[in-house]
């Protein structure tokens, strides 16, 4: 039978029931009257019904839970006693117990020098943290982003005061160091992936010694510029710069056009030096040959020997000279030309002179 009969009007253990839903401000009124009729004092059973209700309402405070991907760090009266892993739990409700929800999953990041707040007011410059003194004893204007992850929810938490900040100022610390002992032209050039990891390296050293329980993803420089006031000097070093460049290049050209010129020229002359020297020593050889031999035939004749190199030294000296040839007391002169006339050499013949020009 259903819970209101149509019928009877009655619920089913036979109780009288009024038609319609049930309305629970009637109930509220009913039990107020009753509470009303009493004179003084409220019965015993009140008292222990808001008890209850008071008491289950607090505890069940005491349930809470933890996303996928983060950690809760438990607080019992105000110590941290142990990590918590994502899921349903329950602790002693307020003020014996609390709960502290860190995510470990996610990549945090802390800007240095300057402040994306809101979009208002995002890439504004920080000066007193942008300005950073380079090793040239220049200035730079370093903005830069810290990525970093919690590893350890409980020293995150309690090992040092804001933690964000800071990682913030041991960054910007850390970073001028690395400024300081870099010149100009690598932090405002192309190349500053070297500056990124040493001054990584050098911030997750100093967070390990202050246990902050987090770990360093990366370090990205987001713009490095320099100031105003000598952005035009600047400008003049990098076209300078520019240029020698250009001059090296033009000269490397120069370089490997002309040197393989001088190589060759430096292997013809070494081969025609070998050649040389094989023709002075062949030449040396056939000399020093000649003379041993002449000094055999002179050890068994030397008489007819002498004779004979004094005859062939005078023919070969009146093989080159005019002779003339005397006879007796005659004064005629008796010319034998021993050597081959002289080739007859005839002058060029002379333009006639114009008419009525000067002779």
């Amino acid at each position: 039978m259903g819970w209101n009969d149509p019928g009877r009007g009655q619920d089913p253990w036979g109780r009288k029931s009024a038609a319609g839903p049930f309305d629970l401000d009637a109930v509220i009124q009913r039990l107020w009257r009753k509470l009303r009729r009493h004179r003084g004092a409220p019965p015993r059973w009140v008292f222990g019904v808001t008890g209850f209700a008071a008491i289950a309402g607090w505890l069940v405070t005491g349930f809470y839970s933890v996303p996928q991907g983060d950690r809760a760090v438990l607080l019992e009266m105000g110590r941290a006693t142990r990590v918590v892993r994502p899921g349903a739990h329950w602790r002693w409700p307020a003020p014996f117990a609390s709960d502290r929800v860190v995510s470990i999953r996610q990549v945090h990041v802390v800007a240095v020098g300057y402040r994306p707040m809101s979009k208002l007011y995002e890439g504004e410059p920080a000066p007193a943290e942008a300005a950073m003194l380079t090793g040239g004893q220049g200035v730079v204007r370093l903005q830069f982003a810290v990525q970093y992850r919690i590893v350890d929810p409980r020293h995150y938490l309690f090992n040092v005061d804001h933690p964000r900040k800071t990682i913030a100022r041991t960054a910007e610390a850390v970073m001028r160091q690395v400024v300081a002992h870099s010149p100009a032209s690598e932090i405002r050039g192309s190349e500053q992936r070297p500056l990124e990891v040493s001054a990584k390296a050098s911030l997750q050293r100093l967070l390990d010694r202050y246990r902050a329980g987090v770990h360093i993803v990366a370090i990205k420089i987001q713009k490095a510029t320099p100031p105003k006031t000598v952005l035009a000097a600047i400008e003049k070093v990098v076209r300078a710069r520019e240029d020698a460049k250009r001059y090296v290049s033009e000269a490397q050209a120069y370089s490997d056009s002309i040197l393989p010129k001088a190589s060759a020229s430096g292997a013809a002359l070494v081969d025609r030096a070998y050649v040389y020297r094989a023709r002075v020593i062949a030449k040396a050889k056939a000399r020093s040959a000649r003379f041993l031999a002449l000094a055999k035939i002179y050890a068994r004749a030397p008489f007819v020997t002498r004779e004979r190199l004094l005859i062939d030294a005078m023919a070969r000296v009146y093989r080159k000279a005019h002779k003339v040839v005397l006879s007796g007391t005659s004064r005629a002169v008796i010319h034998v030309p021993m050597a081959p006339p002289a080739p007859e050499i005839v002058a060029p013949k002379q333009p006639a002179p114009k008419a009525g020009g000067r002779q």
